[in-house]
């Protein structure tokens, strides 16, 4: 559960936005500082929604992500978890004064300055986000991990405009070097208005996707197909039933089965929690009942992935020591094992089997440590079912395929492409930097379960999964027209390539 004092920083903060909207706003940034999510996205053109004011504004900013020392990993099974927060409207915290934060936790978002140091504890999606955002400009990652448009809602965005204001770092250092006669420091960025007109600042450089994800918001692409999302629901649950039906008379069949669904349930219940809206809201549960997934402890160490794409000491999913280097110990000054290493090409692909084994106790002891009443419950249903219905053979097995077919796709299409050492970028950069898209149809395609689109996944993660191989074709067009290099390969040449690089640090 979220600790005491996070509950008391988050009543702080709402306490002083509320405060604030009762005198005149102070700030000298004028109407450009109100949150410009503040409204709720435009919906499908034609619905009887579509009347609302137009709402999303375009913006894109850079993430500068800046130099630090190399990070501690966070602990996968601590983090800090949601603290409800009495909504207000935009207006109410837009008069919240600015003032001085030396040593706050500071974020920018549509290029305004925002004090997170009461909040970071409360903040759904993890503590450490907040923390290693820290003075960085965090605008496109928060549009693209929370949801605006047909299934969208504003939530994040009215949380977001009951922070305190504060001073950016370069705006410190610009009062410091007034006070000393030096000159002005400029903070590059780009921010929306309500024109839907793109404003661009020195710095910045990829506010053309704002364009490009407007109109996906526009044409309705992250609206969810009631019977896509049905037909997806039913595949998986007829394959646990015909597991189930068979774990006693052919359990060889039934582990194929078993397994498969548990795959198959992985990739569904990863895209409940990156949906939105009412439907995604009610099913996130799914994952605690047919895989014993936490939602929490995956939602956070998940969102880190998206967040740092393959940066080296942020994201978790490329750090793999002592199973698995993907990098020169040398170049990480992290320790080496050679005795082990030395092996990882040719045991690497059969330890995925233990993917799923390891996420469960993951999860167990994350509920247990938050003590998470609703979760722990869920948790043990499956359990029950698992080992009380099904013939121990069954379940473990099940258990295993699953965790296979789940390991060796799940991060293919990421480990063997760039890994950064926080020396900065882009959003948008980072993301086709760090992932390559694999070219599948068919059977193949329903394996992959959306891994497949990677690309596209990263850049609109809310996105439904469905929707992927109908946008593929306007990215890479947009990736050609930017600059970017849109990567695609083949499954079996992406599997090749995984193997091939562990083999060649097996060798180092």
């Amino acid at each position: 559960m979220t600790s005491s004092s996070a509950v008391a920083s988050a009543a702080s903060a709402a306490t002083h936005a509320m405060r604030a909207a009762a005198r005149p706003r102070a700030s000298s940034r004028g109407a450009s500082s109100a949150p410009r999510r503040a409204a709720v996205a435009p919906a499908v053109p034609g619905s009887a929604s579509s009347s609302r004011d137009d709402g999303i504004v375009v913006r894109r900013r850079a993430i500068a992500l800046r130099r630090r020392s190399p990070m501690t990993p966070h602990p996968a099974f601590l983090s800090p978890f949601e603290t409800a927060v009495a909504d207000a409207p935009a207006s109410d915290a837009a008069s919240a004064k600015k003032k001085k934060t030396k040593g706050a936790l500071r974020l920018r978002i549509d290029g305004e300055w925002y004090d997170c140091t009461g909040w970071a504890k409360a903040h759904p999606g993890g503590s450490l986000f907040i923390t290693l955002m820290d003075g960085c400009d965090a605008t496109d990652v928060f549009y693209a991990l929370h949801s605006y448009g047909p299934n969208g809602d504003d939530l994040a965005a009215r949380r977001l405009a009951m922070l305190p204001r504060c001073d950016g770092p370069e705006e410190e250092e610009e009062e410091e070097e007034e006070e000393e006669g030096g000159r002005e420091i400029a903070a590059p960025s780009i921010v929306r208005n309500p024109n839907h007109t793109i404003e661009t600042k020195p710095g910045n450089a990829d506010a053309n996707f704002a364009t490009l994800r407007k109109k996906f918001e526009d044409e309705g692409w992250f609206a969810r197909d009631p019977l896509k999302e049905a037909s997806v629901l039913c595949q998986v649950l007829g394959l646990y039933a015909l597991g189930w039906f068979l774990a006693w008379t052919h359990p060889i069949l039934a582990s194929l089965s078993l397994g498969l669904g548990m795959q198959q349930a992985g990739w569904l219940a990863h895209d409940y929690i990156h949906g939105r809206g009412k439907w995604c809201t009610m099913m996130r549960g799914f994952g605690s009942l047919t895989n014993g997934f936490s939602t929490e402890w995956w939602q956070h160490k998940h969102n880190m992935h998206h967040s740092f794409t393959n940066i080296d000491g942020r994201d978790g999913d490329i750090k793999l020591e002592p199973l698995y280097y993907l990098q020169d110990p040398k170049v990480t000054g992290r320790n080496d094992n050679p005795g082990l290493r030395k092996w990882q090409h040719w045991y690497g692909y059969p330890l995925y089997a233990a993917t799923y084994a390891l996420w469960r106790r993951h999860s167990m002891a994350s509920a247990i440590a938050r003590r998470d009443k609703k979760e722990l419950t869920l948790l043990g249903i499956h359990y029950a079912w698992l080992f009380l219905c099904l013939p121990w053979q069954v379940a473990v097995s099940s258990v295993l395929i699953g965790g296979f077919l789940v390991g060796s796709l799940v991060t293919a299409t990421h480990q063997t492409e760039e890994i950064m050492f926080e020396q900065g970028g882009e959003f948008v950069d980072i993301q086709f930097r760090s992932t390559r898209e694999a070219d599948v149809k068919g059977l193949e395609a329903w394996l992959w379960g959306g891994m497949d689109t990677q690309l596209v996944h990263h850049l609109f993660p809310t996105m439904p999964r469905y929707r992927h191989h109908e946008a593929r074709p306007v990215i890479r067009k947009w990736a050609e027209e930017h600059g970017y290099d849109f990567r695609i390969s083949s499954s079996w040449e992406i599997l090749s390539k995984n193997f091939n690089h562990l083999k060649e640090l097996a060798h180092i």
